[in-house]
């Protein structure tokens, strides 16, 4: 690569190792990070004037939608760790730019590529979601464990599958029998060729954690590590990156809306 593609990161948290790692891998350079000790207000700065190519955005999630916003206007690449915000309106804003990408690394998993040859339109097929991981009440001592500043499990955990859910099968017509709480969520979705019941959880025991889709019988794990992170598919996501492609707004904007809908009817 003739010129090093350079990056600024706002956030250090647990995220940032993969991150960094997947810049390396692609022959990038971080140049700025930033982080809440700096100050309330450093990223902004840091935004202004910054020489790097991409920004990413690896902070909590209810700090997601002004950063990306502030980012994209300040005509950089931006990367934004999942969820890319919180709320239907601000993916609505959001939609407007080009320049913005998020991570729903599932999408480059290899049983994704291979469903997507498989899965044909005029099958009908039957879904079991099974997400059960574990965290610990250290975990939810933390932002993560704050409904307005997480989103909660839905968004923490759920956004992945859900979107994996429309990607492969498309959008579900009908939301029933949708339960939600703190660390356990379930329901079912039903779309013109599937019916999905599903299940999210962070109660289960760590060593029988699993990622789950049984489709017409068949059983994909996912990942059974502590963290999704861990599959190091966030080195496809960068490698997209550096070439102006990824999930834009557009593309995830179904998931967040379906999101907030089953909080909605959620009992």
């Amino acid at each position: 690569m003739k010129n090093k593609p350079t990056f600024s990161l706002i956030g250090t948290g647990f995220i940032m190792p993969r991150h960094a790692e997947a810049i390396d891998f692609v022959g990038g350079t971080i140049i700025d990070v930033v982080n809440e000790y700096q100050g309330e207000n450093a990223w902004k700065k840091m935004v202004k004037k910054t020489k790097a190519d991409y920004i990413v955005i690896l902070t909590p999630n209810d700090l997601h939608f002004e950063m990306v916003v502030e980012s994209a206007k300040a005509k950089k690449m931006v990367l934004c760790e999942k969820p890319l915000c919180l709320t239907s309106e601000q993916v609505e804003i959001l939609k407007k730019y080009k320049n913005i990408f998020t991570v729903v690394q599932l999408r480059q998993h290899p049983y994704t590529l291979n469903l997507r040859e498989k899965i044909k339109s005029n099958d009908f097929y039957e879904i079991e979601m099974d997400i059960s991981v574990h965290r610990d009440e250290k975990y939810y001592k933390t932002w993560k464990g704050q409904e307005k500043r997480s989103g909660g499990i839905m968004f923490n955990l759920g956004i992945h599958y859900f979107d994996l859910l429309i990607y492969l099968f498309g959008k579900p017509e009908k939301i029933e029998n949708s339960s939600y709480s703190a660390k356990n969520a379930s329901g079912v979705l039903k779309g013109k060729k599937y019916i999905c019941r599903w299940h999210l959880s962070t109660d289960e025991p760590r060593e029988s954690q699993k990622r789950v889709f049984k489709i017409n019988g068949i059983n994909y794990n996912f990942s059974s590590k502590d963290n999704l992170s861990y599959e190091n598919l966030h080195r496809k996501v960068y490698q997209d990156l550096v070439q102006k492609k990824g999930i834009t707004p557009e593309d995830i904007a179904d998931s967040i809306k379906l999101i907030e809908n089953i909080k909605k009817k959620a009992k």
